[in-house]
């Protein structure tokens, strides 16, 4: 079974003139969309279908390019080489993207959060309209705030976290019978957040201090939704199970169904 994560961020609808300048997205904003588009940008064709539904628009983007190409294509079970009949024209659109917007919640749904500035950018393109989004947290005592749980903390180089002294590193040492290693992994469950933020914050000012690296930080908040911190970024998402087609790819009715599910949680 796959996985497919999709990062949760607020967006609304940006107006001018008088009144408010951001204001709720709804259904009649995509009027105008078509059912199916292609678009080529950098190079990359992508092909677009949008699916309208009670309460939600989900956008499926396949794409790919013609470069690069290979003249051959090798059979992988018998390194037996042929000409590549793709054209220098064509592309495999092997890659996806799935974009569901939730009007009651306010919410997209986006499987690439690196493709967000992409996603909005095609929207003013086909819509003509200006769309904003809202990270869901701004810092790391917003994101403390939110945790009701931790499922997993993990960091490397934490040399002065657990200095030789520390009762941290004696704890360490004592449980795995050696020295603490320059990189292991953490998993605890916790049902009081309040007990664990002094924690967090050490573990924070370690990393503002550059004495832990690559910190990661995985938790619940209290509508049970994942929340994330990584690397300096403050995410919350949703995965979702489903298995790919045979040709590995994902169905988007099958992804649609999934994360639908979730959101109703």
């Amino acid at each position: 079974m796959d996985k497919v994560n999709f990062n949760l961020v607020h967006m609304f609808e940006e107006v001018s003139g008088e009144g408010e300048r951001f204001i709720r997205i709804t259904p009649d904003a995509f009027d105008d969309i078509e059912s199916d588009f292609h678009i080529t940008i950098d190079d990359t064709y992508y092909e677009v279908v949008t699916k309208k539904g009670n309460g939600y628009i989900l956008f499926s983007f396949d794409f790919g390019r013609a470069n690069p190409r290979d003249n051959e294509i090798t059979n992988v079970v018998t390194g037996k080489k042929k000409d590549n009949p793709r054209k220098r024209s064509e592309a495999e659109l092997l890659k996806q993207l799935f974009c569901l917007y939730h009007f009651d919640k306010e919410t997209l749904y986006i499987s690439n959060y690196q493709k967000l500035s992409f996603f909005l950018n095609v929207l003013h393109e086909q819509l003509k309209r200006s769309f904003i989004t809202k990270s869901f947290f701004k810092d790391k005592e917003e994101f403390i705030s939110i945790l009701k749980s931790v499922s997993k903390i993990s960091f490397t180089e934490a040399k002065e976290l657990f200095n030789q002294n520390s009762p941290e590193r004696k704890a360490l040492t004592d449980l795995t019978g050696t020295d603490a290693p320059d990189k292991f992994t953490i998993e605890a469950e916790y049902s009081h957040p309040f007990e664990i933020q002094p924690f967090l914050d050490k573990l924070f000012n370690s990393r503002d201090n550059d004495t832990l690296k690559e910190l990661m930080i995985c938790g619940k908040d209290e509508s049970n939704f994942s929340v994330l911190y990584n690397q300096d970024t403050f995410l919350k998402r949703i995965t979702i199970k489903c298995d790919k087609e045979e040709g590995g790819k994902f169905n988007p009715d099958t992804v649609l169904n999934q994360l639908l599910g979730e959101v109703s949680k």
